[in-house]
């Protein structure tokens, strides 16, 4: 009887085992299937960041052919493009000093509109003056308005404040004139994120030069600071008529032909916001 009793307790252990043990590897496989499901999700958003990071990718192809097929130097051109949305960038010299010619009065503009919308100058007072340095590039008109900032080094202390990235050192300060493509293009980005305040300026913008620069192939009143000096044709600008908005600097050492390649180049940037890019 003990035997048989003490066999039935052995028995009713190994069940008892058997039983965890199979629950156990049930509860393993319920895990291992819910990190099969992570991991795929993990892998979808991990190709959406990848593609995401890439979404340039084209356009940066698009715009190394160009400059392959009309044997144009990369030491001969600056050039930024940004997607506002994605934030994403292709840069060319970005980081190296261009004449800017008369592109940097399309700063001066932003800082006394600045001033305008804070009250501390009437429209009525600047908007002739304000009209005429952006739409025909009035040299005596945008002297007259940084000299009433203070002069060079003040308007250029000003417009640090539009793009934190940008060192604020004796070069920069510097009576040169010269803007690197990555600072305008910072600079375009707060026009761009702050567009309802410059509303009048950008409106001026689509009044420069249409049918030139920017606009020469497209014919759209594209809103731009066109600027030309000697060797040095420059041009920068905001497209918010395309299916995606972008921002786009440009600048040359080509001379006359320096315009051709800027409309060029935006050209192809702007078939490409409208065509290969879904919102």
């Amino acid at each position: 009887m003990d035997k048989n009793k003490k066999k039935t307790e052995e028995m009713l252990t190994i069940l008892a085992v058997c039983a965890a043990s199979i629950v156990l590897c049930c509860v393993i496989l319920l895990f291992d299937r819910k990190s099969d499901s992570e991991i795929a999700q993990e892998t979808i958003e991990s190709t959406t960041i990848s593609e995401k990071e890439n979404n340039l990718k084209e356009l940066q192809e698009e715009i190394d052919q160009y400059l392959k097929e009309t044997a144009i130097s990369k030491t001969d051109i600056g050039f930024y493009v940004e997607d506002p949305e994605s934030n994403q960038t292709i840069s060319i010299n970005g980081d190296l000093p261009f004449f800017a010619a008369s592109t940097y009065k399309l700063p001066l503009a932003m800082v006394w509109y600045d001033q305008i919308n804070a009250g501390n100058a009437q429209l009525s007072d600047y908007y002739d003056a304000l009209e005429n340095m952006v739409v025909n590039s009035d040299n005596d008109t945008a002297e007259y308005l940084f000299e009433s900032l203070g002069g060079w080094e003040a308007y250029k202390q000003r417009i640090a404040f539009y793009d934190p990235q940008q060192e604020v050192n004796s070069e920069y300060l510097a009576t040169d004139n010269v803007f690197t493509p990555d600072n305008m293009g910072h600079i375009l980005r707060y026009l761009y994120d702050h567009k309802d305040a410059y509303d009048q300026l950008i409106k001026d913008m689509k009044k420069s030069h249409p049918g030139q620069f920017l606009d020469r192939n497209l014919n759209i009143y594209f809103a731009q600071k066109y600027g030309s000096y000697e060797d040095a044709y420059n041009a920068v600008g905001l497209s918010l008529t395309s299916k995606k908005p972008y921002i786009i600097a440009i600048y040359t050492n080509l001379g006359e032909y320096g315009e051709e390649v800027i409309g060029d180049l935006n050209e192809i940037c702007f078939e490409y916001f409208n065509n290969n890019v879904e919102k």
